[in-house]
């Protein structure tokens, strides 16, 4: 039996429309609105390198020397390109790291558009849309030092997607698949998260080939990855813990993070927010993506499987370093994939549901709709509050003013960088901001920042 044609129709329809139109507007709005083009934080220690990259010519160690762990590839080279041809003001650090999320949003609204089907196209790619698009997530395009996150995960969901997308999978696909999953690596070492989503979906299906080449390519990958790293470079460990207390510290930075961004809001329930989303995604790997399964279930067991890699990283290599309830909100970027597949794993029941009962299914999409808007409000203030908060305390270093409180965000020790911010001065390398300085603001705090482990 034939299944019934489904269309939404008039009012929900020109309603949800005109709510998506809005909300991705206000996403690009966000993009001006919380743009830091000035450098701050890592962004001294990546010019340094590129003019130690003037001074030797090396530009091997340039590209690959890790920092902070990552090889940040794609980082320095759009560093060098943005000095080198647009004159060291942070327009291409802007435009990649938009076009790195937009290209996420798109792919993943793409994917929420198939899987939802004929009818009902709007409603699977517009929340898949939205939630690659919340205001928090805007704040990892629009700063340099937090575009790492997303030129990792742009590749990561191509790869995923290369590899479960519908038709033939030939050795072309395959071979571009892994290639996207080494250049997520490239991007930042969360982007090694994709090798064991890319296995996971691969075994389900029970394709061995796929599954070896997996192993092999993310085995060397992995491996390479290691060269030129410090002894124990990356790791963590708590102090005055033992063994236990470690582990529990690791488990509940795990939960709130799995709880971003809306455990933020809520920094005491952060950890019910990550377990309730980790009862989900267990439950969903469980028992979807199976051998014979449609290719978006596929998909989106592999999408939930490389956030919770991510989770599993995050808890192994910031335990000690960051409080559990106050996980940066930068890492919420990493939880798009988790939360379309979920999206996704989650279709075929609206489906059903708009062909039982169309009438309620059309005013429950209005009522989304409304929601989605509200939802975005808050994100939008919340975007906005933490980048003037940020850029406050970079225009009040420019400006020659000193206090603590600044540290955790123009650097870790502001003495380190006095001489390094007079030559940039002097040389015109990132000084200028698409909007005006925000107001003064009396400092009690450490402020408010998704680039560091404030609130």
């Amino acid at each position: 039996m034939a299944e019934p044609a489904l269309r939404l129709r008039g009012p929900a329809r020109l309603t949800l429309g005109a709510a998506l139109t809005i909300y991705v507007g206000a996403a690009g709005w966000l993009v001006w609105r919380t743009s830091i083009l000035e450098a701050y934080s890592d962004m001294y220690d990546w010019v340094a390198r590129w003019r130690q990259l003037q001074a030797d010519g090396d530009i091997g160690r340039y590209l690959w020397s890790p920092h902070n762990f990552h090889h940040l590839v794609w980082t320095f080279a759009v560093l060098d390109l943005d000095i080198r041809a647009f004159g060291a003001k942070s327009y291409l650090f802007l435009a990649v790291g938009v076009a790195c999320l937009a290209l996420v949003a798109a792919m993943l609204a793409w994917a929420g558009a198939a899987a939802a089907g004929r009818g009902l196209r709007l409603v699977g790619g517009g929340v898949a849309a939205a939630l690659c698009l919340m205001g928090c997530n805007v704040l990892d395009a629009t700063a340099d030092i937090n575009t790492t996150y997303v030129h990792a995960l742009v590749f990561a969901v191509a790869a995923i997607l290369l590899a479960e997308a519908p038709g033939e999978r030939s050795r072309l696909r395959r071979a571009a698949a892994l290639a996207c999953a080494a250049a997520a690596g490239l991007g930042s070492a969360a982007g090694l998260a994709v090798w064991p989503a890319l296995l996971f979906s691969a075994w389900r299906r029970g394709d061995r080939g796929a599954s070896l080449a997996v192993v092999v390519a993310g085995g060397g990958f992995s491996l390479l990855y290691l060269v030129g790293q410090a002894p124990g470079a990356g790791a963590a460990a708590s102090v005055g813990t033992g063994l236990a207390g470690h582990l529990s510290e690791a488990g509940a930075l795990v939960l709130n993070y799995l709880g971003l961004p809306w455990g933020r809001a809520l920094p005491a329930l952060g950890w019910l927010f990550g377990l309730v989303i980790l009862a989900i995604s267990l439950a969903a790997l469980g028992f979807k993506g199976r051998r014979g399964a449609d290719w978006s279930e596929r998909a989106a067991v592999g999408l939930i499987v490389f956030s919770l890699t991510t989770a599993l990283m995050a808890g192994a290599a910031r335990t000690g370093v960051i409080a559990p309830s106050l996980v940066p909100m930068r890492y919420s970027v990493f939880l798009e994939p988790l939360h379309v597949g979920l999206w996704l794993l989650a279709l075929p029941y609206v489906r059903s549901a708009s062909a039982r009962r169309p009438q309620a299914f059309e005013a429950a999409v209005v009522a989304v709709s409304v929601v989605l808007l509200a939802h975005q409000a808050v994100m939008a203030a919340y975007a906005v509050r933490t980048a003037d908060a940020n850029l406050r305390f970079i225009a009040d270093f420019r400006n020659g003013l000193r206090y603590p409180q600044m540290q955790p965000i123009v650097y870790s020790d502001i003495k380190l960088i006095v001489a390094p911010a007079d030559w940039m001065k002097r040389e015109g390398f990132y000084q200028r901001e698409l909007r005006p300085d925000p107001p003064p603001q009396r400092i009690s705090g450490p402020g408010i920042s998704a680039s560091s482990p404030g609130p």
